[in-house]
């Protein structure tokens, strides 16, 4: 009975996924096919549901399960193809006949499903994300605008030949897909509007108005495609076989790298909405088994679907199950024969509909803005509309196949050029960054009083001599009387001698400007800039990481702050801020409590993990608290000073330490565990209960400079 309930709490996630995923399928697969021939659209439709059976069944043990579909770029980018290679025809010694077109396009689809294993073996996705985003908003504009070019000229010959009914049918399906899916969400727009077109089509019909087409006319033959194919053509004598292998393994790696990229696009969009887990070798071994088994029967290529996927995991999530009952819906429907009733200007009137939904609107947006103020968009801007309009244009004068490599070749080209000439990730002060090292209450208002002297530069990328003017204007607008410069190398690539030399002047005018300038980061870069390297060693202004200097800054604010300030008491009182508003007598049993425990420079603290029950309190020297990244190197998150308050959380929920703590210099710790303080707060119940107040209070003001941290380091 469990599994029954299983198997319907599944069914409804299949509904859904079903509904967005066979529509698609079906009017991507007529725009392919009837491009080769009206004749074989029966054919083509047959295969895809076919391949639709394969991919889910293979998907359904995956570790993340995805519905696929037949995807509109893929099968405009096989129309470009197509369109290539029936102009090369004659020239292979093929005619142009819809059998040999088809032939082709196989040919294609085949070429890029065994070239798909490739791209997981030698993990592509390194190189895919070097694509900027621009690109892919390109391809998806240029898609729709294929799309409203290829089916308006559809409708608008149909309106010659057979009248405006064809075109009422078509814009209806438009208009009820765009209606279901901005006031009607619970039914899929793809399924609705082919049943309104299947109802007015069946309507007009009945009347004996007109007559219309449809995708699977009745009594015509389910043949596959891979049984029309003229195969044995390929071995005539004039066939030119090298010409031919030529241009298809430039179209098949075409193919194979889209195919790649939307699955692994889909993969990271549906794992970051949902959580799951990632592909696996034996996933993405059955998925492209299956691809391949699917494009050998003739099918275009299927890859997963982030719309259809989303959908149904609106309703549930996706499993075993999920997957197998898509499968068994993709037949029903298929055997059930309800689609003699979908009409093609329903499907044509259904890629209208895609076309509205697959336009990219940011860029979209950003022309338009450009268009009304063109001195309103920033660098940036410009440049990813550049590229955007690059691919829109190579694709709708040319075609896909074009714009694909128009694209990444111009996305590439203004990638470089826009970090060529961009060095510097930040220019901030005191007021927005901070190091991690936890300060005392009287410490943060003396910081944020000369918040102002604190001046934090950050470069990246590739600095060379052509940068060398802009970094000294740079560096030395930082300069003045008082303040403390710290200049981070960390996200620099690499640096030529000429901005070296430029920088090291920079460092031997700082003094006469009053300015004291550090630098960080250098570790990667020691061999390139060692002029940098060895004068900063040399004057003790040399730090492993912008954490650390931007503390040595901050202290050197203090130090300054509390001479100008010289009657200030803050920092007594701070130091035993947890004991603030404790009645004096309290007071001094609390501390009477306390255990004293002197820690060598070095040495362990306590480590993660360690069960955790004690409060310390920093009485001399400082604490580091480290966390342990995957390389085995640790990273210093938070530095305790004088005064300050260590564990807090396990000392009240005895929860395991989070992190180590390492004493970056010999420490004096008093500790006082939960137990002995619950024991003095039965005495003293309102001491106890001031102090979990002062605790509270110092976690807030420090998770609040945490925040303010984050905040500054997301750039």
């Amino acid at each position: 009975m469990s599994k029954l309930r299983a198997w319907g709490k599944a069914l409804p996630i299949a509904f859904e996924g079903t509904g967005f995923g066979i529509p698609v399928t079906i009017g991507a697969t007529g725009l392919l096919f009837a491009r080769i021939s009206p004749s074989m659209v029966v054919p083509g439709v047959v295969a895809a549901l076919c391949a639709l059976v394969l991919m889910h069944l293979a998907a359904a043990a995956n570790g993340r399960p995805m519905v696929f579909t037949t995807r509109v770029l893929e099968a405009a980018t096989l129309l470009g193809f197509l369109e290539h290679f029936v102009l090369k025809m004659p020239g292979w010694g093929l005619q142009d006949t819809p059998e040999h077109r088809l032939m082709m396009v196989m040919l294609t689809c085949i070429g890029g499903a065994v070239l798909l294993p490739l791209c997981y073996l030698f993990r592509l996705q390194r190189f895919a994300r070097m694509i900027p985003a621009p690109v892919f908003a390109g391809f998806n504009t240029a898609v729709a605008v294929a799309l409203v070019v290829s089916q308006g000229r559809v409708l608008f010959d149909s309106v010659s030949t057979d009248g405006a009914w064809v075109s009422v049918v078509a814009l209806c399906a438009t208009v009820v897909a765009l209606f279901a899916r901005r006031w009607v969400s619970f039914f899929p727009p793809g399924v609705t509007s082919l049943v309104v077109a299947s109802v007015a089509a069946s309507a007009i019909m009945g009347s004996g108005i007109h007559q219309f087409a449809t995708v699977f006319p009745a009594g015509a033959s389910l043949t596959l495609p891979l049984w029309i194919v003229p195969w044995a053509d390929l071995a005539q004598p004039q066939i030119a076989s090298f010409e031919i292998a030529k241009d298809l393994l430039i179209a098949s790696g075409t193919i194979a790298m889209l195919v790649f990229l939307n699955t692994m696009v889909a993969e990271e969009a549906i794992s970051q909405g949902s959580g799951g887990q990632r592909w696996r070798r034996g996933d993405w071994v059955r998925t492209c088994s299956a691809q391949l088994a699917a494009v050998l029967l003739g099918s275009p290529p299927v890859a997963a679907s982030v719309t259809a996927t989303r959908a149904a995991l609106q309703v549930g999530t996706l499993e075993r199950r999920s997957m197998y009952l898509i499968a068994m819906l993709v037949m029903l429907i298929f055997v059930s024969g309800a689609l003699t009733l979908v009409p093609m200007p329903g499907v044509a009137g259904l890629l209208l509909y895609e076309a509205w939904a697959s336009y990219d609107r940011p860029s979209t947006r950003l022309f338009f803005t450009w268009l009304r103020r063109p001195d309103s968009l920033g660098d940036t801007q410009k440049e990813d509309l550049i590229t955007v309009f690059c691919v829109v244009a190579s694709s709708v004068v040319f075609n896909m196949v074009a714009g694909v490599f128009v694209g990444v070749l111009a996305g590439f080209v203004l990638y470089a050029w826009r970090n060529g000439k961009r060095m510097v990730r930040v220019v901030s002060t005191g007021a927005h960054v901070h190091s991690n090292c936890t300060r005392l209450r009287g410490e943060m208002r003396l910081l944020a009083q000369g918040a102002e002297l604190i001046r934090y530069i950050e470069f990246e990328g590739a600095l060379f001599f052509g940068s060398t003017e802009f970094m000294e204007t740079l560096v030395l607008g930082q300069f003045g009387p008082g303040h403390y410069l710290v200049v981070d190398w960390a996200h620099v690539k690499s640096a030529d001698s000429t901005v070296a030399r430029a920088f090291v002047k920079c460092m031997e005018a700082a003094p006469a400007a009053g300015t004291s300038m550090v630098v960080s980061g250098l570790d990667d870069l020691a061999t390139e800039v060692p002029e940098i390297v060895q004068m900063a060693a040399a004057k003790g202004r040399l730090y492993p990481d912008a954490d650390r200097a931007l503390e040595w800054a901050e202290n050197e604010v203090i130090a300054k702050e509390r001479e100008t300030q010289p009657g200030d008491s803050t920092a007594i009182i701070d130091a035993q801020s947890w004991l603030q508003g404790v009645p004096v007598e309290a007071r001094s049993t609390l501390e009477s409590a306390l255990e004293l425990r002197l820690i060598r420079a070095g040495e362990k603290v306590f480590s993660a993990g360690d069960p955790a029950s004690e409060l310390m309190i920093v009485i001399q020297g400082s604490v580091d608290i480290v966390l342990q990244i995957g390389t085995g190197r640790d990273i210093r998150v938070a530095r305790f000073r004088s005064g300050a308050t260590m564990g807090e959380l396990g000392f009240l929920d005895a929860s395991p330490r989070s992190a180590s703590a390492i004493a970056a210099e010999d420490v004096l710790l008093g500790v006082l565990t939960r137990a002995r303080f619950d024991e003095l707060a039965k005495h003293w119940p309102q001491a106890g209960q001031q102090v979990l107040v002062n605790l509270a209070l110092d976690m807030a003001i420090r998770l609040r400079r945490t925040n303010m941290l984050a905040a500054s380091q997301t750039r």
